[in-house]
């Protein structure tokens, strides 16, 4: 069997390519979804899953099948689905189209040369992380993140004077383009086959570092930018990953964790009232967005409604220590979890808990002097030498 995935486009004729006109006319077979039952005549109206077992059924007969994707194989396509899972006797090709992005774009006059790309459509996630770190971003949407799911949460997360752009039922009679801020757009009701562009002139650079100065303190404790640095670069976070802070305090390392899984969200913890709403202002202020904080003592019921963590920071446990690692290793027991130490006790205790546990341990200290000027001269002044102590499970 010879299989060709084509992108056929957004859906309008017009926007097929002249390569896939002529492919379909030596077909055998074409399936397709309804999307396309307008313009393609006497093809099998198939899901993903129902075309591959047609697939697999029909493997070894002399047949010519076309299997139409929305716009470009390339691009959040059903095309990788299909290439993973077509039985290895199957001649399989591609053949690429126009993808709803190209001609959304087009239409809006942008290019997407500077534009962060992401599907939303029938995926978990969130379109939140992305929009605070990038000036522009594309998202397909559907499933559980339709136009309407999205723009509730962009203002809930205080996005809501971003421009929107939506692109609804594009390149069909019925198409409509909407542009307008997430908070006047909210209570408007949108297609299931739309996308989107947002633009936020605040994204931040989640590049630039945080220094201490950028955070308003109090009396809250706050983790010094040198060790905040050296902590994150110890739990090695990367942009997709999920991760805790516990004892947020100021919200300085909360943010600096926040700039590393600039892609997924950094779920934090703090038991004191003030240091709690300084830290919510600090993230407010300094436009840090992908970040969900809770009030209360770890681990706290709410702390435990938190899908599970990649990595895990622990500044403060409050003498809960075990409870807490017992809790991130029970959702995932793949988890590496950093405590910071500055006592002897919270070091003994780290150590015996990791050890008896089976993790793996790593340990660092960190002594840190700063140059403060003193009449004609400078002086150094040494900050607490505080303990890195990292926990990872062996089977990690």
């Amino acid at each position: 069997m010879n299989v060709i995935v084509a992108g056929a486009g957004p859906g309008a004729r017009y926007l097929m390519t002249e390569q896939l006109r002529e492919t379909l006319k030596a077909a055998d077979v074409v399936i397709s979804s309804v999307h396309f039952d307008g313009i393609i005549k006497g093809h099998l109206k198939l899901g993903i899953s129902d075309t591959i077992k047609y697939i697999e059924a029909h493997k070894n007969e002399r047949k010519n099948v076309i299997v139409l994707a929305s716009g470009d194989t390339g691009f959040y396509s059903i095309a990788q689905t299909i290439s993973r899972q077509v039985p290895k006797e199957v001649n399989l090709r591609f053949l690429c189209g126009i993808s709803s992005m190209q001609y959304f774009v087009a239409r809006m006059g942008m290019s997407y040369a500077d534009m962060k790309l992401v599907s939303l459509h029938g995926r978990g996630g969130s379109i939140v992380p992305h929009v605070c770190y990038n000036k522009k971003v594309f998202s397909l949407t559907g499933g559980d993140n339709k136009v309407d799911d999205i723009l509730r949460e962009l203002v809930a997360f205080g996005l809501g004077d971003v421009k929107v752009s939506i692109g609804e039922r594009l390149s069909m009679r019925d198409e409509r383009i909407t542009r307008d801020t997430a908070t006047n757009l909210l209570n408007r009701k949108f297609s299931s086959l739309a996308v989107m562009i947002i633009e936020n002139k605040n994204a931040r650079d989640p590049l630039i570092p945080l220094r201490d100065g950028d955070f308003v303190r109090g009396k809250a404790p706050m983790t010094k930018e040198a060790v905040r640095e050296l902590s994150a670069f110890e739990l090695g976070i990367m942009p997709g990953e999920t991760v805790y802070d516990i004892g947020a305090g100021t919200g300085a390392m909360t943010c600096t964790l926040a700039l590393r899984a600039r892609e997924n969200f950094v779920y934090a913890v703090e038991k004191d009232r003030e240091a709690f709403e300084i830290a919510g202002n600090n993230m407010k202020r300094l436009g840090i967005k992908n970040i969900k904080l809770v009030f209360g003592e770890a681990p706290s019921d709410e702390m435990k409604d938190f899908p599970p963590a990649d990595k895990v920071f622990v500044g403060g446990s409050s003498g809960n220590l075990r409870e807490i690692v017992t809790l991130v290793l029970r959702k995932n027991p793949k988890a590496e979890i950093l405590v910071t130490a500055v006592t002897m006790e919270t070091i003994t205790e780290a150590f015996a808990l990791f050890k008896g546990m089976g993790m793996e341990i790593s340990s660092r200290l960190v002594s840190v002097s700063d140059a403060h000027k003193l009449g004609r001269y400078h002086l150094m002044r040494a900050e607490n030498p505080v303990y890195l102590i990292k926990g990872v499970p062996k089977e990690a």
